[in-house]
């Protein structure tokens, strides 16, 4: 078994779990030192996320 991005790893979690998918990767062969790098791609300091800007206030659009 090859080594699994971050985001692919962070995917199957959000879509099944953690524990199905390091059952899944243990039934695939995945050794202990595999299933603890795709563990670090699930630490809030190694995930990143989009943050939109804020929206500005639109005030001529409420008619006063």
């Amino acid at each position: 078994m090859r080594r699994i991005s971050c985001p692919v790893v962070r995917y199957y979690v959000a879509k099944y779990s953690a524990s199905a998918a390091e059952q899944w990767a243990r039934g695939k062969g995945a050794s202990d030192s595999e299933i603890e790098a795709a563990r670090r791609c699930l630490k809030p300091e190694t995930t990143r996320t989009a943050k939109a800007p804020p929206r500005p206030l639109a005030l001529g659009t409420y008619g006063w």
